[in-house]
């Protein structure tokens, strides 16, 4: 189990420049690594530290053009870097819009969106994301064209259509969810701080304890005791790094993450439970308990703290993805008993617009109907066609089929 990143929420100022986010950045970096290091002696392995700021409509309220936008981007990632943060997240485009403000405002969102693939082709690790559906507004159907376009034009910016890796959609995303890219402050509140968790290999590891998949099938108290003995630990480091850096806890985004090795996988859990290849009979069954498991659990809760399924980043999953045995419908079905939505998923490289703007619009009717955080995240790949295996240049990613929409 390793945490993959602690994420740090700040609020910037509007119509920020250079020196002002030098100022605010460089202090929370050594706070960031304060907090870092209490993890590491306590023998908590930390990916990265990560830094997310509020909405980008709440940095620039009048809006901006692509070329403002770019150069931005590419100074708080300079920025950002030289504080000790890796990665950084323009906050979720949209996420903080009032009820009485969506209307009017969809205008501002759908300008600032278009400068998204600028932003991208400027930068190395900026990730932004986009609010399409939440409970106060619901669906916001003006922004789905633009937002599906944004995918199109992302995926001939960086090699592979890499650049998409940095841009999803969301619906239902609350503030400071500590997964990227739908990491936002609300703009409102103190800076915080929450955690996100890579722990696959803690339930591999407990199911595989129990003799044969009926006693599996029973596993849920046991399970449900892991959650609250890690979250327990965490909660209490947590809390001590706020005491320590005046830093507001947000809490733990337990979603048991995965990484591409099959000890790490959570396929691999799945298929403990199922006694077949993922997708098969019981996989949404599965996927159930484990959500009904993290539910049951008590600790301080960020994000998601759902399932995720991540055909490049599961070797159980790009394998069997490879074998035909699941596809986007089946991940969608996920979605709907525990599943965090469509994330990391290669498709055609001359995939329509309209197909992507559909598959949005279905993931966000169905967050809106349950009522929880959904993502839509899709690489097309350009070159290459449905059926073929992808070639990404990348640690953490599995070689996978391309999926047929």
């Amino acid at each position: 189990m390793e945490i993959r990143a602690l994420t740090f929420f700040t609020e910037l100022p509007i119509n920020t420049d250079k020196q002002q986010m030098e100022q605010q950045i460089a202090p929370l970096g050594k706070q960031a690594l304060q907090v870092k290091k209490l993890f590491t002696d306590a023998g908590f392995a930390v990916q990265s530290l990560r830094l997310a700021s509020q909405p980008l409509e709440k940095i620039f309220p009048e809006g901006a053009s692509a070329e403002h936008l770019a150069l931005f981007a590419s100074q708080y990632e300079q920025v950002a870097n030289q504080a000790g943060f890796k990665h950084v997240a323009l906050g979720t485009l949209g996420a903080s819009l009032s009820t009485d403000e969506a209307s009017t405002e969809n205008s501002l969102i759908k300008q600032l969106m278009a400068g998204i693939p600028a932003i991208i082709e400027a930068t190395d690790w900026v990730f932004t994301s986009v609010q399409l559906a939440d409970q106060a507004n619901g669906l916001k159907t003006d922004c789905l064209p633009p937002a599906a376009q944004v995918v199109v034009d992302n995926s001939t910016i960086k090699e592979d259509g890499f650049g998409n890796l940095r841009y999803c959609m969301v619906a239902n995303m609350p503030a400071f969810s500590p997964f990227f890219p739908a990491a936002w402050h609300d703009g409102n509140s103190s800076t915080a701080f929450s955690m996100a968790i890579e722990s696959a290999d803690i339930l591999v590891d407990l199911l595989e304890t129990f003799d044969n998949t009926e006693q599996r099938w029973l596993a849920e108290p046991s399970l449900t005791a892991t959650f609250n003995r890690l979250g327990a630990t965490l909660d209490k480091l947590g809390t001590e790094a706020a005491a320590l850096t005046n830093i507001t806890y947000r809490g733990i985004d337990m979603t048991p993450s995965p990484y591409p090795s099959i000890p790490r996988s959570f396929g691999r859990i799945v298929e403990l439970l199922t006694n077949e290849p993922f997708g098969g009979p019981s996989t949404m069954a599965a996927i159930g308990l484990i959500k009904q498991s993290l539910d049951a659990a008590n600790f301080n809760r960020a994000g998601y703290c759902a399932v995720m399924l991540l055909p490049l980043e599961d070797a159980v999953l790009a394998q069997n993805a490879i074998s035909e045995n699941f596809n986007i419908a089946t991940l969608l079905a996920c979605a709907a008993v525990g599943g965090t939505g469509l994330d990391v998923i290669p498709v055609s490289g001359n995939t329509p617009q309209k197909k992507i703007e559909g598959l949005m619009r279905d993931t966000a009717m169905l967050s809106l109907s349950l009522n929880k955080p959904l993502t839509v995240r899709l690489l097309p790949v350009p070159g290459q066609q449905a059926g073929e295996l992808t070639q990404f240049n990348f640690d953490y990613f599995s070689s996978t089929r391309i999926f047929d929409l």
